[in-house]
Parts: C-alpha cells; sequence; structure tokens
C-alpha cells in the first residue's frame, strides 16, 4: 500500500479529489440538518401538550398527566430503537439508517397531525397518540447517535470534534424552531382556531422537514470506515469460500451482531459512552430545557419571561458549541472536559442562585453560566463519544450508552430536580444534583476514556483492547 493510499484510509479528508471532498462535506451537512428535525420534534410535544391533552384524552383532571406520560414512554423506546438502527447501521450502513429513520419520523409527526381527536373517536384518539410518539421515540434512537457516528467518521482527524460539534449545536437550532413557529402562530390564530387546528400545522411542518431529509439523505456518501468495514467483509466471505470449494474449511456460519460484539469486546468503550452522556443529559435538561420551569416555580416569573430568558439559554448553547468543538481538536477531549467539569462545579450552585434571584437582569448572567460549560460538554461528547468504539461496532455500542443515559438522566432530571426542591425545600437542590452527577460520572471518565483527538481514523478504528491514551 502506498503512502498516498495509507493516509486515505487514515483521515477521509486528506485524499479525496475536489469532486469527492464536495461529496463528503454536502453529506455531513446533510446529516447534521437531522439533529434539527429531532430536537424539533422533541420539543413542540412539550410545547403544546395542554392541547394535545384536551384533543386526545378530554378534558379530565389526570389527561395532562396522560400526556405527559405518553412524552416520557417515546423516551423509553429510544434504547429499543437504539438497538435496531445500531445493528442496522453496523451492518448495513450508517446512511441506510439514517434514511428509515427519517421516514419513521415522518410518518410518527404525520400520523398525529391527521388523527381524529377524543371528541370524533374516543379512547382510540389516545391510543394512536401513544403509538405515533412510541414510534417518534424509536425512530430518533438513531438519530444524534447516528448523526454524530456518520459526522465523526466523515471528517478530517484534525476537525472530528468541530465537525461533529454542529450536530449538538443544531438541536438547539430544532428547539428554537419549533418556540419560534408555535409562537409564530399562536400571535397569528385566534386561541380557538389554535387549539382547533393551528396546533396540527405544526406538526405538519416536522412531519415536511423529516420527509425532506429522506431523498436527501439518499443522496449522501457512505462513510469510508463502512466502506473498508465491508471491503473486510467480503474479502473474508471470499477467503472462507475459496477455502471451502477446495475442502479446508467449514461452512462459514454468520458473524456476531454489533451489539454482541460491543458488549464482549468493548464494555468499556459502553460505560464512558454511558458516563459521558450522563453528565451530557443532566447538563442539558436542566441547565438548558429546565431553566424556564425553575424561574416560573422558585421567581413566579411570568412565563412569558422565563421562556424569553430559556430562549436566550438556547442562543448562548448554540454559538459556544463550535468553539469547543475546535477546542477539543487543538487541546484534546479530555483535558477540554477536565476544564469543563471544573467549571461545572464550581460555577452551578451560583448560577442557580442568581436564577432564584428573582431579578431579571441578574438571572440572564445565571442563564448564560448554565448554558456555557452544558453547550461545551455536549460539544466534545459529540466527537469523543463515538471515538471510544473502533468501526465494527460504533453505531451499536454507542447508540445503547447514549440512549440509556439520555433516559435515566436526561427526560427524569427535571423530575428528580422538582421532587428534591418539594422534598427537602432547597431551592438549589436541582443544581447540587447536577453537581454531584458531575463529579460522580466525571471522574471515572477521565481516567477511562481514550484521547484520539487528532488520531487518525484508521487508528481509532483498529481492532484491539481500548485502554486508556
Amino acid at each position: 500500500m502506498s503512502d498516498f493510499e495509507s493516509q486515505a484510509q487514515s483521515d477521509p479528508a486528506a485524499s479525496n479529489s475536489p469532486e469527492k471532498d464536495k461529496g463528503r462535506r454536502r453529506s455531513m451537512m446533510v446529516a447534521a440538518f437531522g439533529t434539527i428535525v429531532e430536537w424539533y420534534d422533541f420539543s413542540i410535544f412539550f410545547y403544546v401538550a395542554t392541547i394535545l391533552t384536551k384533543e386526545f384524552f378530554g378534558d379530565r383532571p389526570d389527561s395532562l398527566l396522560l400526556t405527559l406520560g405518553v412524552g416520557a414512554a417515546g423516551f423509553l423506546f429510544r434504547p429499543l430503537g437504539a438497538m435496531v438502527f445500531g445493528h442496522l447501521g453496523d451492518r448495513v450502513g450508517r446512511k441506510s439508517a439514517l434514511v428509515v429513520s427519517a421516514v419513521l419520523m415522518a410518518v410518527a409527526m404525520l400520523g398525529i397531525a391527521v388523527m381524529p381527536g377524543y371528541d370524533t373517536i374516543g379512547i382510540w384518539a389516545g391510543i394512536g397518540m401513544v403509538f405515533f410518539r412510541c414510534l417518534s421515540g424509536f425512530s430518533v434512537g438513531a438519530e444524534y447517535t447516528g448523526i454524530m457516528v456518520f459526522l465523526m467518521e466523515s471528517a478530517g482527524s484534525k476537525r472530528r470534534g468541530l465537525a461533529a460539534s454542529w450536530a449538538a449545536a443544531n438541536s438547539e437550532v430544532g428547539a428554537l424552531l419549533a418556540v419560534g413557529s408555535g409562537a409564530l402562530l399562536a400571535s397569528t390564530l385566534s386561541a380557538e382556531a389554535m387549539s382547533s387546528w393551528g396546533w396540527r400545522v405544526l406538526f405538519i411542518l416536522g412531519a415536511l422537514l423529516a420527509a425532506l431529509m429522506i431523498p436527501l439523505r439518499r443522496m449522501m456518501e457512505e462513510t469510508d470506515t463502512f466502506k473498508r468495514l465491508q471491503a473486510a467483509e467480503k474479502a473474508k466471505k471470499l477467503q472462507a469460500k475459496q477455502l471451502q470449494t477446495r475442502g479446508d474449511a467449514p461452512v462459514v456460519s454468520r458473524g456476531r451482531s454489533p451489539l454482541l460484539i460491543a458488549f464482549i469486546q468493548q464494555p468499556r468503550a459502553i460505560l464512558v459512552a454511558f458516563l459521558i452522556s450522563s453528565i451530557g443529559s443532566v447538563s442539558y435538561f436542566l441547565n438548558i430545557t429546565y431553566v424556564p420551569t425553575y424561574i416560573e416555580e422558585v421567581s413566579q416569573v411570568e412565563n412569558s419571561g422565563s421562556l424569553a430568558l430559556g430562549t436566550i439559554a438556547a442562543v448562548v448553547a448554540i454559538v459556544i458549541t463550535p468553539f469547543f468543538g475546535i477546542a477539543s481538536d487543538r487541546f484534546g477531549r479530555k483535558r477540554t472536559l477536565a476544564v469543563l467539569m471544573t467549571v461545572f462545579i464550581l460555577t452551578t450552585v451560583p448560577a442557580y442562585a442568581l436564577l432564584a434571584d428573582g431579578n431579571s437582569g441578574v438571572a440572564i448572567f445565571g442563564v448564560a453560566f448554565l448554558a456555557v460549560p452544558a453547550a461545551g460538554w455536549s460539544a466534545v461528547a459529540a466527537a469523543m463519544v463515538p471515538e471510544q468504539f473502533t468501526g465494527t461496532s460504533r453505531f451499536s455500542g454507542m447508540a445503547i450508552g447514549y440512549n440509556v443515559a439520555t433516559v435515566l438522566f436526561g427526560g427524569l432530571s427535571p423530575l428528580i430536580a422538582t421532587a428534591l426542591m418539594s422534598s427537602t425545600g432547597l431551592t438549589l437542590a436541582p443544581a447540587i444534583y447536577a453537581t454531584v452527577i458531575v463529579v460522580v460520572a466525571g471522574v471515572p471518565t477521565l481516567f477511562l476514556a481514550r484521547n484520539m483527538a487528532g488520531r487518525p481514523l484508521a487508528e481509532v478504528d483498529r481492532d484491539r483492547d481500548l485502554v486508556p491514551a
């Protein structure tokens, strides 16, 4: 093999022709766009939860709890989708998994948009809502993890952190799109029209965005890592067939599933993925998503004011995320995470104290303090988590570690934070809880994780025991 060919295998951006390089960049842009749709879907459901409650479960005292429970059920289906799509992504291809995921997302959002209400079909309206939310949760089991894998495997070795960080930044873009479109429609329509049919427009918009991804993703170019894995698999089958023809080998059985390979050969990588994602989930859902609810409950700020502060947090996250991706490329993933851990520990409690102060001007600084380390952690994790795995089971192993952490420390964190405030009477209980999780999960992460920033992709993908670098 020539040095030129070796470099091409090590760095996807090193030796491509201008045309191939253009196609690779286009594929990365299409992949990154997917997180916008995923988080639009997630956010819009909770923003119109009160309307969905009346529409699908009737106007009863416990109806809102049913709607929120349906949203939680969607979260619980993420790990199941991760197992299925992880297998598909490692066996059939990263691109194929993302195409199927986009189809299911479009079906799920369109299904909710056209589903008749409780007054028309009774209990079947609620059943239909449960089905489509579970389908949505199942489909996004592939989205964020698949997109991070695709971006990490497509980027140059010196720019993986920056490339993967766009997936994290675009998640906030999706949330802002949901807030903006919802607010625009609510201000344009009457309250009656919004409750009658306006909310359906929001889900139709999401379905159209997901449907748009289908042809775009079909034009994506598969990653070099998967192409090499396919070529190696074909070579092994050809060699085995030749040996069988000569009678020198038994019939070759189908290989183990990528998920089983990940559990057997890369358990440390799965654990590290879980630990990193646990901190990412806690910081995101408490430091950004939970901020409006916390301000309303503790400081008695009106909903419009709290949402404005939540919007500031989202904008800060979008702006700051790529810079942390660059920092992780320049200074290394572990070093950047260590700095972010220190910032978390030193600023989380004081920032929450500023939010509880009741002064809107002071609260802005609190929101900014909370958003910066949360966005930074997500940016670094976007490249660092897939770098823990070799190519053979990267999609499967990462999907399990990330999605289990998201269920336990993402969707449940606001509930746990509220319960802790209620039981202890401490308004800073969410901050203390987040800080404890950062310490408990962060310290072992720094010891167990391997630091592959700047390493050639062929070295990251090399089959070997995954020990810290």
